[in-house]
Parts: C-alpha cells; sequence; structure tokens
C-alpha cells in the first residue's frame, strides 16, 4: 500500500464520540456530494474504496436514522462505492457546504468541540486527500469541487494553516508542501503513527544528505589534494632533471625528496614527516617556492 493508503487505514479505525464530531466527519465525507438526478432531494457521494464508504453509510444511519443505499459503479477501468441518500435536511446541509460565500462555518458545522475540526479534516482526506509517499517530496493535498472552495478555504484559515490552492479541471486542489504543516494536519486528523513515521523518515533523510554532503567534501578535498601533488612532483622532478635543485637550502631539498617519496600524502601527513616536523604553512611556504623556481 502507498503512504496515503496507511494514512487512510489508520484514520478509518478513529472513533467517533460525539454527535458534534459525526456532523463534522459526514461534512468532510460529503463535501463532494453531488445532486441525485432521480431523486428531489437525494445526493450522492463517490468513494475509491469499499471501506470508506461503509464508514459513510454507517455514520449517515446514525445521524439521521435512515439507511442510505449502496451500489459500485465504474468508469474507464476503474470502481467507486457510491452511496446514496435521499433527506431534506442533509440535502440542505450538502448546500451550505457549497455556498458561493462562507462568513461563519458555525452555521454549517453548529456548535464544535475540541476534537470537530480533526473530524472534518478527516472526512475530507477519506473522501478527496491524498499525501505522497515518504521517498519523494512532501506533498499532501485535498482535490474538491469548485463549489466547495470556499468552506474548505474558510476552514483551512480559521485552523490557522492557509493552504496553496490549484486549479485542476473543474475542481480546486488545496495543497500543503511543509513539512510542519503536514505533520500537524496528520495529528489533527487522527493519524499521529503516521506523523511519527514521516517526522523518522525526515530525520533519515537528513541524516543520509549530511553524509552525502560529507562524503562530496572529502572527495572533492581529495581530488585537489592529488591535483596539487601532482603539480608539485612535477615541478620537483623538472627541477631535478635540470640540475638545479642542488642549488636549493637543505630544508628545501628535504621538502622535495619527502614529496617525490610520499606522493599521495596531504600537506597534514607531509609536514609531520620532516625532521624535526614542520608547520603546515611552513611547508606550503616550501613547496610554493619550488613551484615558483620551475615556473
Amino acid at each position: 500500500m502507498s503512504f496515503a493508503d496507511t494514512v487512510r487505514k489508520d484514520l478509518l479505525a478513529v472513533p467517533v464520540k460525539k454527535n458534534c464530531c459525526r456532523r463534522c466527519l459526514i461534512c468532510g465525507l460529503f463535501l463532494a456530494a453531488f445532486p441525485d438526478p432521480n431523486g428531489q432531494s437525494g445526493a450522492i457521494a463517490r468513494f475509491r474504496d469499499a471501506e470508506t464508504a461503509d464508514l459513510a453509510a454507517r455514520e449517515l444511519r446514525v445521524q439521521f436514522s435512515k439507511e442510505p443505499s449502496r451500489r459500485r459503479v465504474g468508469f474507464c477501468g476503474k470502481y467507486y462505492e457510491e452511496v446514496l441518500f435521499s433527506s431534506p435536511s442533509f440535502r440542505r446541509l450538502l448546500e451550505h457546504l457549497q455556498a458561493p460565500v462562507v462568513d461563519d462555518l458555525s452555521g454549517i458545522f453548529g456548535s464544535r468541540c475540541e476534537e470537530c475540526n480533526g473530524a472534518f479534516l478527516r472526512g475530507l482526506f477519506l473522501s478527496s486527500g491524498t499525501i505522497n509517499d515518504l521517498q519523494k517530496a512532501i506533498h499532501m493535498e485535498f482535490l474538491v469541487p469548485g463549489a466547495c472552495k470556499a468552506v474548505v478555504s474558510a476552514f483551512f484559515e480559521e485552523i490557522g494553516y492557509p493552504a496553496g490552492c490549484v486549479v485542476r479541471g473543474n475542481k480546486i486542489g488545496f495543497y500543503f508542501k511543509k513539512a510542519g504543516s503536514v505533520e500537524d494536519l496528520l495529528t489533527l486528523m487522527g493519524a499521529q503513527r503516521k506523523t511519527f513515521e514521516m517526522m523518522n523518515a525526515r530525520i533519515m533523510h537528513d541524516i543520509r544528505s549530511y553524509e552525502n554532503r560529507v562524503t562530496n567534501c572529502e572527495t572533492r578535498n581529495l581530488e585537489r589534494t592529488v591535483s596539487a601533488s601532482a603539480r608539485q612532483v612535477e615541478a620537483i622532478l623538472h627541477l631535478k632533471e635540470t640540475g638545479k635543485l642542488g642549488n636549493f637550502s637543505e630544508e628545501l631539498r628535504e621538502t622535495a625528496r619527502l614529496r617525490l617519496e610520499n606522493p599521495d600524502s596531504s600537506l597534514d601527513e607531509l609536514a609531520l614527516l620532516h625532521n624535526p616536523p614542520i608547520t603546515k604553512s611552513g611547508l606550503n611556504h616550501r613547496l610554493r617556492r619550488l613551484l615558483d623556481a620551475a615556473e
């Protein structure tokens, strides 16, 4: 299963304890519902899996004391579960959810407890949400009908997590790309275990990125060391072949000899091979004098 599927599985197991939370959950689940062409007060919600459809039908039955209808439909090789429900009060609720302007969410959700926002967000994710796998870039998105833009935008603004928006056909995608926001929203909707998984994945990603940076830095340093050593060896051999190396002081001849004997050594290692050992800056000065002379 994808990471989004595992999130849905965890959300389906979250219990609903209060009627106010149930109403908010139903609002999220049926946000994308559309009118039933065969029923004056009916509406149809389409879900991607049977488990979510079971949850939606069960919560409708408890909230409205009426049994909804179910059917399985297919489009272009894909199958969906539809929940059909006919009720004037339910139809009015959907009309409020699809209002072009929303001034006060209380008129839609009614009185809310501390868990109601999480219930609505949970229903919204189950019906229209997705999230990238942990190995990919962070991206959580809720794809809702354009008619529901006002209520979804007002909800995210109210809870303090304004979302980015993108138009996808006749729908609006509300998305989040910051890890902190996505983790907070997962926790709010009740997927705490997935929040910890995401945090662990981010920590491992940061560790691997740090290790890669260190490795690349060490590789570049080694390449520079090898390149500098090759130039120094070439210069010393040139001075030796032309007979000019003997004109230098004993200290410079010792440095030249040690460099020829240890072409792969770093400046720190080469400085310690001198008798007595010299400083790195002193060694660098001697090698620069040999390079200048060869040039």
